[in-house]
Order: structure tokens, then C-alpha cells, then sequence
């Protein structure tokens, strides 16, 4: 991250499905190279910790609930907001000697195949673009044929009629 950058952690709650910006935090060269937090949504459970170099930020909560469980998104900004792989928080019942929820963090599975930060929809954007394309050339260029193809025609028979008359009147 660069002194151009934001950060901010998003949950998507599993019930509802609705999204929450939990915190946004921008890098400051002003008093050296520190984290400010701009906005958190709840400064008792939320903190952010960054390594040295502020290359790396980490969202602890603390006093975990069952409606913390769901989907976080972690996404920097420098004019557009880029996200990483989603984690997936939920609280799995343990049996002890009492019953009790303990956190299970997941980072969900990842393409292998898919190193330059494309996303799936966006891959089907630009083939189904480039495709269409394709198809659109394919089609002007037929059009284009049948065009000059029907005009060549057209003269041919009107040079063939201009040669009949041209042997006519000859004799």
C-alpha cells in the first residue's frame, strides 16, 4: 500500500445477505508512514493491525457473536476498489463439558489457475466481447460478399445483353 491507498473490511452477514462496511483506514506520509482508521463501525470489537511496511492489514474482532458469522471482504483503493478472496467466518458448536460455539475461519478456495487478478465474470465479459466481435466481422464480411457478388452479377448480365445486341447489329 501507498500513501495513495485505502483500505477497508466489509462483512456480509449470512442470514441476510446484506453487506456492512465494518472499517476504512487510508495510509498517511504526513507524521511518517502510519494507518489512520477514518471509520470504524464499532471501536470496542473492531481493530486494524498493520505490518511495519503497511503492506499487509488485519481485522481482529473481539467478543464474537453468531451474527458475526458470514463472508469478509478486504479491498484496497486508489481510484477503484479491488477485493481479494472473500473469508468465511462461522461458529461451529463444540461438545465439551458444555456446549459452546467456537469460531471456524475459511478462506474460500481460490482459481489455481487464475494468477492475474481477473475475475470469472470478468473473463466472460471480455471473451463474450472479443466472441461477438468475431461474429459481428464474420457477418459484415458475408454481407459485404453477397453485395459484391449481387453487383457483379448484375454487370455481367448487362454486358452479356450489351454483347448480344453489339452481334446483332453487326450483322
Amino acid at each position: 500500500m501507498t500513501d495513495q491507498y485505502e483500505i477497508s473490511w466489509y462483512h456480509q452477514n449470512r442470514d441476510s445477505g446484506q453487506l456492512t462496511l465494518l472499517m476504512s483506514a487510508k495510509v498517511s506520509t504526513v507524521a511518517g508512514r502510519k494507518l489512520l482508521v477514518r471509520y470504524n463501525q464499532n471501536w470496542s470489537r473492531l481493530t486494524v493491525k498493520a505490518d511495519v511496511g503497511i503492506n499487509t492489514v488485519t481485522l481482529d474482532i473481539t467478543g464474537l457473536t453468531e451474527s458475526d458469522s458470514g463472508l469478509y471482504f478486504c479491498g484496497t483503493k486508489s481510484t477503484e476498489m479491488h477485493f481479494d478472496k472473500p473469508i468465511r467466518l462461522q461458529m461451529e458448536d463444540k461438545l465439551t463439558h458444555r456446549e459452546s460455539k467456537v469460531p471456524s475461519i475459511t478462506e474460500l478456495p481460490e482459481d489455481d489457475e487464475n494468477t492475474d487478478g481477473v475475475t470469472l465474470t470478468e473473463r466472460v465479459l471480455m471473451f463474450g466481447g472479443v466472441g461477438l466481435a468475431v461474429f459481428v466481422f464474420f457477418l459484415a464480411t458475408v454481407f459485404a460478399g453477397i453485395i459484391i457478388h449481387y453487383h457483379g452479377w448484375q454487370k455481367g448480365w448487362a454486358a452479356a445483353k450489351r454483347s448480344v445486341y453489339h452481334q446483332k447489329s453487326a450483322k
